[in-house]
């Protein structure tokens, strides 16, 4: 699967980040960045999987890194959930939801207060 998605900067991007129920746990994922934690609950994994990304955020335009780190994709099983739960979400008849979306977009002057 070639994941098709605007290239990230330091000047500005998206994050999109997604938390799943995985048989008892919960796994917390920024698709962008290839940043994975694992939790026992999903709000808080995902306020977790946020900050660890603005952390990386923030070390990559402090420390001048290449733009590369902020497109780094998650493997491709980590998609196929993601755009598997996207599908489940949009059925009208799907009751039971236990999946998380954000997608956050970001401009270098909102992280410069980081930290």
């Amino acid at each position: 699967m070639k994941i098709n998605r605007p290239r990230n900067t330091k000047e500005k991007g998206l994050m999109e980040l997604f938390v799943y129920n995985d048989g008892g746990k919960f796994v917390g994922v920024n698709l962008t960045f290839d940043i994975v934690e694992e939790g026992s609950e999903p709000v808080a994994l995902m306020e977790s999987i946020k900050e660890a990304s603005l952390l990386h955020l923030d070390c990559v335009i402090k420390e001048n890194m290449p733009d590369e780190l902020l497109n780094r994709y998650a493997p491709e099983e980590y998609w196929n959930k993601y755009f598997g739960a996207l599908e489940q979400v949009e059925r009208p008849n799907k009751t039971t939801v236990d999946s998380y979306f954000q997608k956050s977009p970001y401009l270098r002057t909102q992280t410069a207060n980081i930290g």
